[in-house]
């Protein structure tokens, strides 16, 4: 689907009858912004979802801060692939715990 078809979705223009998408109420940038992280997440429910994304579909100016999230999520994925606590450490803390040390 072209841009053009999904606006025209969104905005509801040239839609009638069976199958016409069904337009979510347009959110303001500030609102949309304000749950980009849950959106990210998958935490918002679908009708709130599918509004947050229909903004980001279409607005010139959150989608580049949609973007950069993105990006800056995946980035901080590759970064901690194959990471983890040094051996030394884990078994410091195993030995604690056995102990039931709380310093």
């Amino acid at each position: 689907m072209s841009f053009l078809e999904r606006l025209k979705g969104i905005l509801g223009r040239g839609a009638t009858g069976a199958g016409a998408h069904v337009r979510p109420e347009m959110i303001s940038c500030r609102e949309a912004l304000s749950v980009v992280y849950e959106f990210l997440d998958g935490e918002l429910e679908d009708e709130s979802h599918a509004r947050v994304k229909a903004h980001f579909d279409v607005c010139r100016s959150c989608y580049p801060h949609l973007k950069l999230e993105e990006s800056f999520r995946a980035a901080l994925r590759k970064a901690a692939v194959g990471e983890g606590a040094p051996q030394e450490l884990k078994a410091r803390i195993g030995e604690m715990l056995s102990r039931g040390d709380d310093t």
